[in-house]
């Protein structure tokens, strides 16, 4: 798609004081390269008034814009968390984790597209448990158990 396409059919946003022409519905992480959002910051859409601005995730779930919005980066000051990944530790930084995240932990190599499924589970230390489904996020505790199988479909 050539870029007089993107931004005829886009909108104008700002980020970090910036102007950029998005397409329209984007991804959290597409905002992220548009915006070269450096390793280690977050990004903030920001909201009127005394309300919290909202924390863009850095993922592929679905944004629709307005035009005009501002977003901002900032340094992330969370704290980690570690979580388990079948059978194998791992330090977390966000505050929920998604389904492809989960999945990239436990087969960092593959395989994926085609026929290629994964079944995630997840038990909390207080005995909460459930599944992942793509497109899906949990939110993520201290202790926190993936189990993460191919169920290749056939």
């Amino acid at each position: 798609m050539s870029t007089e396409i993107a931004a005829s059919h886009g909108v104008r946003i700002h980020i970090d004081q910036h102007p950029y022409h998005s397409p329209n519905p984007t991804t959290g992480a597409a905002l992220y390269l548009l915006g070269h959002v450096r390793a280690g910051y977050a990004l903030f859409k920001e909201v009127d008034g005394s309300g919290e601005d909202t924390l863009i995730p850095n993922d592929e779930h679905g944004i629709h814009l307005h035009e005009d919005d501002h977003f901002h980066s900032t340094e992330r000051h969370e704290k980690t968390v570690h979580i388990v990944v079948n059978g194998v530790a791992k330090d977390w930084h966000e505050r929920k984790i998604s389904y492809d995240e989960v999945v990239k932990f436990a087969f960092p190599d593959g395989p994926f597209g085609g026929d290629i499924r994964y079944s995630v589970a997840w038990t909390k230390p207080d005995g909460q448990e459930g599944s992942l489904r793509p497109g899906h996020s949990v939110n993520v505790t201290e202790g926190m158990q993936f189990d993460v199988a191919n169920t290749d479909k056939s």
